[in-house]
């Protein structure tokens, strides 16, 4: 059989590039935060880089202030949070938040920390922000959606000065981070550029959908016994649309039904139907989003802009790995 995928980890989603490519200005900006201690509120559309951007800093910065990621899809609840942020926290028996916090009020006193919540709207005890805050902690959190910043209390809101969008790559920077994780990833001339632009035109900057598109592609190939990468093989299904807003639920509904809309017909059609709509500035957000995620094209500029539905093939092999990189 021909190999085509000879280094499986460079499209998984721990793997950690050697480098960033097109988010210096952002790499730049939570680098100093981290630094001079500042809360920062991240956010970006699925795919923009978010998790990789912020394990870069934290990696670069490790040995100089202790950092942790947290993922709290996983860690859902304040003991958890607490347990992993904690050194050594397997030595501590107690099942006691309380005598959690003690622990780390004691580590604040002598190191420098700074907390990285990632998917921080999973936490079901919001309020354990605050107490990190309290603590004099640094807190970085994480978030697909700009909107999840209005589920934090005031007092929260208000210590976090500085918030960073990342926008959606381009079809351009898509090529080149994807043309970067193949060349580590598979075999010599087993892949074409004209793959990597194929991909990259439909993926609308979702650089997981593509890394994930692209592993796909090569394992269908190897299975086949090709000994490169077909346009066949490319198929591309969204791994980010379990993470939809009820309100991005109901305008693609909509589209799904029309399949193409003027904006602001779309808009009139999100107000009927939504229970609680919003106003057109978290519309043109949800827009923003579907679009980042594939879902959705947007065509024209301002007043013109029409959304179109992406019809987007169901028949990938149930070999899928369910991937998430941010």
């Amino acid at each position: 059989m021909n190999q085509i995928l000879i280094n499986t980890e460079v499209l998984s989603p721990s793997y950690l590039p050697d480098r960033l490519l097109h988010r210096d200005k952002e790499r730049t900006e939570l680098a100093n935060n981290l630094k001079n201690f500042i809360n920062t509120f991240i956010h970006g559309p699925c795919g923009s880089g978010k998790t990789i951007l912020v394990k870069h800093v934290i990696h670069d910065l490790n040995d100089k202030i202790i950092t942790k990621y947290i993922n709290c899809s996983v860690y859902q609840t304040t003991y958890s949070v607490l347990k992993e942020i904690i050194p050594k926290s397997e030595l501590i028996f107690s099942r006691s938040n309380y005598e959690l916090t003690k622990e780390l009020i004691r580590y604040a006193k002598e190191k420098r920390f700074v907390v990285c919540l990632d998917n921080f709207e999973k936490l079901k005890e919001k309020d354990l922000l605050a107490k990190l805050m309290s603590l004099n902690l640094c807190v970085v959190l994480i978030s697909d959606n700009e909107e999840n910043f209005s589920l934090l209390g005031e007092n929260v809101r208000s210590n976090i000065p500085s918030r960073i969008k990342l926008p959606v790559y381009t079809i351009e920077q898509s090529i080149d981070i994807l043309k970067n994780r193949a060349e580590k990833a598979l075999a010599k001339w087993s892949y074409t550029d004209a793959i990597i632009k194929k991909i990259s035109e439909r993926i609308n900057g979702n650089l997981a959908l593509g890394i994930n598109a692209l592993k796909l592609a090569a394992l269908k190939a190897e299975r086949e016994n090709k000994k490169a990468i077909e346009d066949v093989d490319v198929q591309i299904k969204d791994n980010c649309s379990s993470t939809l807003s009820q309100d991005e639920k109901i305008v693609l509904k909509i589209l799904k039904e029309w399949k193409s809309l003027p904006a602001s017909r779309l808009y009139d059609f999100y107000i009927q139907n939504a229970r609680h709509p919003k106003g057109e500035r978290s519309f043109r957000n949800y827009m923003e989003s579907l679009c980042s995620k594939g879902l959705v094209k947007a065509i024209g500029e301002k007043r013109g802009r029409v959304y179109e539905l992406i019809e987007v093939k169901e028949n990938v092999s149930e070999e899928q790995p369910q991937e998430d990189l941010d």
